[in-house]
């Protein structure tokens, strides 16, 4: 059954307890419902900054302190793509593992999460609201905060801190750990070998993946809706696929089989595919509602008279019920109000200019939602 919630319903009010007491839930929903930009200070040693340099994928130990917390032995490594990656001298994105060298310990309920550098998006707050909009809409993706990052005693920037795809992460939105986890790595397609970041007595040899290759490869379109219904969780895709669109999420799966992840749901036994890396969200708010998908499985589905049928439906549905511009505004100038000051503290220039930059989302938020209003007018389904 799909539920369509009110956005406001995705943002905790509730303000962080006493960490001891509280579940690891309860310990991420106080945080990313919380107002606080965090001072993370991360301290490498030689041999493990030289190792980076090297080899900036591969993890190495180091010592993470946030305010009077210290934890040792965490797991870290460098993160980027072609746009958003710098080396550990420079600005880098952080992938930080928490339990990587088994020590058992967590930051703020995650074990896995990540210090984006946001250089592709000087607001910092693209994939906090498009992660708002899917989360709203039922479709996982991570939550986001923000915080100010030294590194070996040399201030590196602002960044977001965003929700790894952990174990928790899976039992906040599937109440199950145990099914295979794809990431679908840098232009990847799904009938490539996708890497395995998690399995546990789920089915292998990528069962998974080659039934939804096979389904989406059906020449007949009524046959191919109806045999992809039974591999992939579709209410979950459709809705991502309009997100994506109305989002105009140009380097995600549907439009550049990028920036996403595949869980293979054991309690249905569906496949749902998850978006992430969306810093470049709302680049063309006036682009068209169906825009052309390089995605395989996007194509498969948008090109069967029951899947478009579908897919404006559902278009309707987020405007109406989703969508809110004058909301998606609000909570952007709720979270300006505290990322600002940190900016102003790091930058003063770049402080200075930050609401026009914050401005820009906006206005393409405002644009966007007229637009799908105005051709939703056009469409004959």
């Amino acid at each position: 059954m799909r539920i369509i919630m009110p956005l406001f319903m995705l943002v905790p009010l509730v303000a962080p307890t006493a960490i001891h007491a509280q579940k690891p839930a309860e310990l991420s929903d106080a945080f990313f419902g919380s107002d606080k930009v965090l001072h993370l200070e991360i301290t490498l040693g030689p041999k493990e900054l030289d190792a980076l340099r090297r080899d900036p994928r591969k993890y190495v130990q180091a010592t993470l302190k946030d305010g009077d917390k210290v934890y040792t032995k965490i797991g870290i490594h460098v993160k980027g793509a072609a746009g958003s990656f710098r080396g550990i001298d420079d600005k880098p994105g952080l992938t930080l593992n928490m339990n990587k060298y088994k020590e058992d310990k967590l930051f703020y309920g995650m074990d896995k999460w990540h210090l984006a550098n946001s250089l592709q998006d000087p607001s910092y707050l693209s994939e906090l609201i498009c992660g708002d909009l899917f989360r709203a809409a039922s479709v996982p993706a991570s939550r986001v905060a923000h915080a100010v990052v030294t590194i070996n005693g040399r201030r590196r920037g602002l960044y977001y801190v965003k929700e790894g795809f952990d174990r928790h992460f899976l039992k906040r939105h599937f109440n199950r750990t145990d099914g295979n986890l794809y990431d679908g790595g840098f232009l990847r397609e799904v009938d490539q070998p996708l890497q395995i970041l998690r399995s546990k007595n789920d089915v292998k040899d990528r069962a998974d993946l080659k039934a939804l290759i096979a389904a989406a490869r059906e020449p007949d379109a009524k046959k191919r809706f109806e045999k992809l219904e039974k591999v992939l969780d579709m209410d979950k895709f459709i809705t991502d696929l309009v997100l994506e669109s109305v989002t105009w999420d140009w380097d995600g799966y549907p439009m550049n089989r990028n920036n996403y992840r595949i869980y293979h749901n054991p309690k249905t036994d569906k496949l749902v595919f998850i978006p992430s890396g969306m810093d470049q969200m709302f680049g063309n708010p006036g682009g068209p509602l169906l825009p052309g998908y390089q995605g395989f499985v996007a194509n498969a589905v948008i090109n069967t008279p029951e899947g478009r049928k579908q897919y404006f439906k559902r278009m309707r549905e987020i405007h109406a019920n989703v969508f809110k511009p004058e909301v998606l505004v609000k909570r952007l100038d709720e979270v300006q109000k505290r990322v600002q000051p940190a900016l102003m503290e790091i930058d003063k220039g770049a402080g200075r200019d930050y609401p026009n930059q914050v401005n820009r989302l906006r206005e393409a938020i405002r644009q966007c939602a007229r637009s799908i209003e105005q051709q939703l007018k056009t469409v004959k389904t």
